[in-house]
């Protein structure tokens, strides 16, 4: 196995990917992307690319103006070199806010990195081994029930900016997953010719009435998945991984009883891959943690921090070390002392807080320093 700082994106890519012609209706892009899972796809004329279109971007469309044509809704995706690392993949994808990047030699397409191919890379790279899915799911679930409206997951996911959904009984047991591409489901457009002899579904009946009275209407269990992949406990992350890919999905739910925990997805793979970037310019050394999860917690703040507003500031830097120190007061709570000292071109700063939690801490940390190098940076400047 690789380290992922050692994958490249020549190993990672997709040459044989699917495609969609910009001639294409949007209403039939909308059933080739529901048939393969899709969230993202590229629009091309023969071998030349045009362009890609996501879910989101044919939900909008489909729904308030159906009469656009595919060539003035598709966006232009970020490009990568064959040379890039995964690292580099994810930091490319997070920055542009797209899910799915583009390889091409003149005008020409000739590869494609997408959800499938970082899960894949993800489920062969050896941070990803004996790393705790506790670390890398997303806690903080969003959940719908059976019988809510479908209007009311759409509105969620698009101001949440999630693509999938927990669904729940009216015990709270998962009974199942409402992902984006179910949505497409219900959403097609009038211009659009439907296979010989299908009945349209409730929402075209409804939809000459109105799409918002009719949405309204119809309940996620009209929708959903009934067949989450689900996993009880947490686990190793690569086991996750591999558990995805071997299923074709790109979400995994942990459970605990029947009860949803947390929800793993391949947005929080990227995002661990994509927190690592900093890695590659400055060495990052923690002294007194034991705790894996806080070791985490406190990486995650600092990398947040070295990809922005510190890191902005910094043209070479070096080491950034954090020593944390706990303090017992009254036998009960521990206040938190850090020493963080940062190695750049402006020399070695140190600073010292505390505090009564570890993570307010750390941010009080790393607020100084931004505020230190600021000020250095400004009279250097001057």
């Amino acid at each position: 196995m690789k380290s992922m700082h050692n994958v490249k994106a020549s190993e990672v890519m997709n040459e044989n990917f699917p495609k969609v012609s910009k001639n294409d209706s949007i209403g039939s892009v909308r059933d080739f992307m529901e048939d393969k899972g899709l969230r993202a796809v590229v629009v091309v004329e023969g071998e030349v690319l045009e362009g890609a279109i996501s879910y989101r971007e044919l939900i909008r469309h489909v729904q308030y103006n159906e009469s656009t044509k595919l060539g003035k809704v598709i966006h232009t995706p970020p490009e990568f070199d064959p040379e890039n690392t995964l690292v580099e993949l994810a930091d490319l994808r997070v920055e542009s806010g797209k899910k799915l990047l583009v390889y091409t030699e003149g005008d020409k397409l000739k590869g494609i990195v997408s959800d499938e191919e970082f899960l894949q890379a993800c489920a062969e790279v050896e941070e990803f081994e004996n790393y705790s899915t506790r670390n890398l799911a997303s806690h903080e679930l969003i959940e719908v029930f059976e019988d809510d409206p479908i209007d009311k997951a759409r509105n969620l996911m698009l101001d949440k900016n999630i693509s999938r959904l927990p669904v729940l009984d009216s015990e709270g047991d998962l009974v199942g997953v409402l992902r984006s591409t179910d949505l497409l489901k219900m959403l097609v457009s009038p211009e659009s010719p439907r296979d010989s002899g299908s009945a349209p579904n409730r929402f075209d009946q409804g939809a000459r009435a109105g799409e918002k009275e009719s949405m309204s209407d119809i309940p996620v269990s009209e929708v959903y998945n009934p067949n989450p992949l689900t996993v009880e406990g947490f686990g190793d992350s690569k086991d996750a991984a591999e558990k995805m890919v071997e299923k074709n999905a790109t979400d995994i739910i942990i459970v605990e009883s029947g009860y949803p925990k947390a929800i793993l997805t391949v947005k929080d793979y990227v995002d661990y891959l994509e927190d690592h970037s900093f890695q590659d310019m400055v060495l990052v050394n923690l002294v007194g943690l034991e705790v894996e999860e806080e070791k985490a917690a406190v990486h995650q703040k600092i990398a947040k921090q070295l990809r922005g507003s510190l890191g902005r500031k910094l043209k070479r830097p070096e080491e950034l070390s954090m020593h944390v120190k706990k303090h017992d007061k009254d036998g009960k709570r521990h206040r938190y002392e850090l020493i963080t000292k940062l190695h750049s071109e402006y020399g070695m700063i140190t600073t010292t807080v505390e505090a009564w939690d570890l993570l307010e801490a750390v941010d009080k940390a790393l607020d100084e320093l931004n505020t230190v190098v600021r000020k250095k940076k400004e009279k250097a400047t001057q």
